[in-house]
């Protein structure tokens, strides 16, 4: 992703935040209501697809430290999707305490995986993956935001 393309990204989720914000300020704080609105409109966890593209890479990979990087990814995005969905269930069920929990340990899965690229093989995340995880990293981004409300 380029400058541009960061950039405006980061400027549409101020303006997000921002109307969300003011948006939430005319309704009464113990309205649930608006909150599941927000939640209903959320991207999926698609970390299920950046397991299956790191999970690609790996077995069409030769280089050792690749496999190495592409696995622990593989990994990491599989335990951060199992972890998602887990805390889209404690959300279902008012349980606010531990969905926040899941939130907070898949995105440490997602760093994981940026780390290993670091870590073992020092190259750019390819970006089919790379996309992925932009995703992840938003969807964790509205679940913060969402748990601010509440």
């Amino acid at each position: 992703m380029d400058i541009k393309g960061i950039t405006f990204s980061i400027v549409t989720q101020i303006f997000l935040l921002v109307f969300l914000l003011s948006a939430s300020k005319l309704v009464k704080a113990d309205d649930k209501t608006f909150v599941r609105k927000l939640c209903d409109q959320t991207l999926e966890p698609d970390t299920t697809y950046a397991h299956q593209c790191a999970d690609q890479l790996y077995q069409n990979t030769a280089a050792v430290l690749l496999k190495t990087t592409y696995r622990v990814c593989s990994d990491t995005m599989l335990s951060a999707s199992n972890t998602l969905w887990d805390g889209l269930t404690k959300m279902e069920v008012s349980d606010y305490k531990n969905a926040h929990v899941s939130a907070r340990m898949a995105h440490l899965d997602l760093l994981r995986c940026v780390f290993a690229f670091r870590k073992y093989a020092d190259v750019p995340v390819p970006a089919e993956l790379l996309s992925y995880m932009v995703q992840t990293k938003r969807l964790f981004d509205a679940a913060q935001f969402m748990f601010l409300l509440l």
